[in-house]
């Protein structure tokens, strides 16, 4: 039969043990989150504030998700929903610029809260144009994997947008 001696000993040493085969990895994913909020700076840095379509289609994985705030979910093509909306923005507030407010990672995930500013210059969601400056709020889930976006979710105040445009 074994002591108290013997089996604190044993615990002791797996738990030891434990932690240093948890450590190598640990620091590894640590990092990780850190990574993924520096890819999401230079994506809004030098693809979509410079509007540049095909710098913004290096960020994302070729079987990428959009899960669109109308609830359905569009998986990319070369020349995605996602990739069409970003077109029509640009047409409708071709000095558009989104500024990140906060930024929090933990594992895959990136939350980005933004407030995106611009001239709305052409017919937007269905009004008129409207030749105002504009002021709205976004937020964005990304999901990582190998470097690359694969998911993304986002919120937009469209009703905030729209009443600037003086529309309800």
């Amino acid at each position: 039969m074994a002591t108290i001696f013997q089996v604190l000993t044993f615990r002791l040493i797996a738990v030891v043990l434990g932690y240093f085969l948890y450590l190598p990895t640990f620091g590894q994913d640590a990092t990780l989150p850190n990574a993924n909020k520096k890819t999401i700076a230079t994506y809004f840095d030098e693809g979509i504030n410079p509007q540049k379509m095909n710098r913004i289609r290096e960020f994302f994985a070729s079987d990428y998700i959009w899960h669109r705030m109308n609830g359905t979910d569009v998986r990319s093509s070369q020349d995605s929903s996602h990739i069409s909306m970003l077109r029509f923005l640009y047409k409708a507030i071709p000095d558009i610029h989104y500024t990140i407010d906060n930024v929090v990672a933990e594992g895959d995930m990136v939350a980005v809260n933004s407030s995106v500013t611009g001239t709305a210059k052409s017919e937007m969601f269905g009004f008129p144009a409207a030749e105002k400056k504009v002021r709205f709020k976004q937020m964005f889930f990304f999901r990582f994997a190998n470097d690359k976006i694969t998911e993304e979710w986002e919120v937009v105040d469209v009703d905030g947008l729209k009443a600037q445009l003086g529309k309800r």
